[in-house]
């Protein structure tokens, strides 16, 4: 299945991380170790870094080259091995991790508008050390990082850093290759991203009770997901549908696996409408067809819903229009939730 185009120019990470272990680690580094960004024609006052993962594991290697998952000449630096809470955090990476390194914009300094050659690679941020008056910005857009979180962004797109605060900003910056386990994460992120945004609450939290779709279940009516037992990120749209699809008055008391009506037409017409509200809503995000509708659901039918709506045949959409919820305009939505 190729990978989905990430249209989200930044996203926060189901991920977070200890604020004082981090902090605890980086006061391990000496003030000789930070090394100045060797790209002077990119920023103004103070851009330093240090290396954790570098070329042969040396700690003065600080150019960036490419990540080759056949011959991943990047090792973790003496530095890396003291920072024991840093060198955990990329542990937890289940994928392939290339160049690591703190970066340091000091007080008052600027990284002026630029875009990055990323080839293959993914570049994720750890703040470790940040303020309210630091200005992160990808696409013209500000990406509000906090200490702790763990962030994705789109550094092809022209970027730029203001740190207007009188101490400095640090963030743990990771180069990683693309693999299925971070592939996931990305999709997860954006898809519960988009369900907080239409007035769907999600949490992740570890599933005690086995679900009918791994790693998702509902509660209250907020969807609930376990990372670490979650297959396949598409199905949170297909159970995120019944939710939106549910009347407001009831939605707060969904639970479980969505036990059906003993109406059967009803329950039936719930899960044919789910099904179509999941296809707008991964053309809303920017998703493949296959990301929901994967050759392990759907009852060997994922195919034919794809073959239908990708057609225009949209099965379900009177029923969706009954309820308030769509048009004529379809799969544009009226609104998402009923």
């Amino acid at each position: 299945m190729p990978y989905p185009s990430l249209i989200m120019t930044a996203l926060r990470l189901p991920f977070s991380f200890d604020p004082e272990l981090l902090q605890s680690d980086l006061r391990k580094v000496q003030s000789e170790e930070w090394i100045g960004h060797y790209r002077n024609d990119e920023y103004e006052g103070k851009w330093a870094l240090v290396p954790l993962r570098a070329v042969g594991g040396h700690p003065l290697v600080v150019h960036a080259v490419p990540i080759n998952e056949q011959n991943n000449s990047f090792k973790n630096t003496p530095i890396l091995e003291r920072c024991t809470y840093f060198k955990s955090v990329l542990e937890q990476l289940q994928c392939p991790v290339g160049a690591a390194r703190l970066m340091l914009l000091g007080a008052g300094a600027r990284i002026l508008e630029h875009s990055d050659d990323m080839a293959d690679e993914i570049r994720l941020h750890i703040p470790i050390q940040t303020n309210d008056q630091v200005f992160f910005w990808v696409d013209h857009k500000r990406v509000p990082m906090q200490v702790g979180e763990f962030w994705y962004a789109d550094f092809t797109k022209t970027h730029s850093v203001e740190n207007n605060s009188p101490e400095a900003r640090i963030h743990l910056v990771v180069d990683c290759l693309m693999n299925e386990w971070l592939e996931n994460i990305l999709i997860t992120s954006k898809i519960t991203h988009f369900l907080n945004e239409i007035g769907i609450k999600t949490a992740f939290e570890t599933l005690d009770q086995d679900t009918f779709l791994p790693g998702i279940t509902i509660q209250n009516g907020v969807l609930k997901i376990d990372l670490a037992q979650l297959k396949y990120p598409g199905d949170l749209l297909h159970e995120a549908g019944h939710i939106a699809v549910t009347p407001a008055d009831e939605r707060p008391s969904l639970g479980g696996n969505i036990i059906k009506d003993n109406d059967t037409n009803k329950a039936m017409g719930e899960e044919i409408t789910a099904i179509l509200w999941s296809f707008a809503a991964l053309k809303a995000i920017g998703l493949k067809e296959e990301v929901v509708f994967h050759p392990f659901g759907y009852k060997d039918a994922s195919d034919w819903h794809i073959n239908n709506f990708t057609s225009g045949n949209y099965i379900g959409l009177p029923l969706l229009t009954w309820m308030g919820m769509a048009d004529a305009t379809f799969p544009n939505m009226v609104k998402w939730l009923r």
